[in-house]
């Protein structure tokens, strides 16, 4: 499941806990309802594996887990606080141990619903994540993208204006951001690479925008802050 370039950095990332081992596959749908809240605070954080995160979901959360390692059976919690819905999702902790990584199944396929104002806090560890977060009410975003490739997708049309901090970390990671929208990009280098497509550089500073920014009544702010790996930014999807 996991790409041998990853398995240098894998015994780094891994948090200590008990040892675990391989089961048999299983798949488990998990379902979240939003209650009665104004706005919601959603925090992801996985180790190993492939997440999948859309909205389009009917309750605040609809999911599938794919895991086979018992020890790492999700856990999800959800708290209302006043008006304000907290949910948190995670990779329970644990050592791998010399279980070769192609005998890891650990896949995550997150929905979450449109329509609830969210905060958005993702950490990533070892593996593939695809975030296709069009469509969400996003207010904050924070993703930290650990090892591996990560293709966050903020095209779409957006309704109300947000702010976004992608941390770069070792890997790939690829943003797309839309066209019809006016956008702000402050990007951090870092060791690693970064590549701006569809933007203008302000003078020689690290801030870039399009022609919408400053016209157009929706605007991203992105700050991206650049690891040891790759970074690719292209506006205009």
């Amino acid at each position: 499941m996991f790409k041998n370039k990853f398995m240098l950095v894998l015994p780094l990332l891994l948090l200590i806990g008990c040892s675990v081992s391989v089961g048999p596959t299983q798949t488990e749908s998990r379902s979240v309802e939003l209650g009665n809240v104004d706005s919601v605070r959603v925090g992801i954080q996985m180790g190993v594996g492939e997440l999948n995160v859309e909205g389009g979901a009917t309750n605040l959360m609809d999911a599938e887990f794919t895991y086979n390692i018992e020890a790492w059976r999700p856990t999800v919690e959800y708290a209302q606080r006043g008006d304000i819905g907290e949910l948190q999702i995670a990779q329970p902790s644990g050592e791998i141990n010399g279980i070769p990584d192609d005998e890891v199944n650990y896949q995550w396929d997150i929905a979450l619903q449109n329509d609830v104002p969210m905060d958005m806090d993702v950490d990533l560890g070892v593996g593939e994540s695809h975030l296709t977060l069009s469509g969400l009410a996003l207010q904050n975003l924070l993703v930290n993208t650990g090892v591996g490739e990560a293709t966050i997708d903020l095209s779409g049309n957006w309704q109300d204006s947000f702010d976004a901090t992608i941390k770069g970390g070792v890997g790939e990671t690829t943003i797309y951001l839309p066209d019809r929208v006016g956008l702000r990009v402050e990007a951090n280098t870092g060791l690693g690479e970064l590549v701006i497509v569809g933007l203008q550089r302000e003078g020689d500073s690290d801030v870039y925008t399009n022609d919408a920014y400053g016209e157009s009544a929706v605007t991203i702010s992105l700050t991206v802050d650049g690891g040891i790996g790759k970074i690719t930014v292209q506006a205009g999807k």
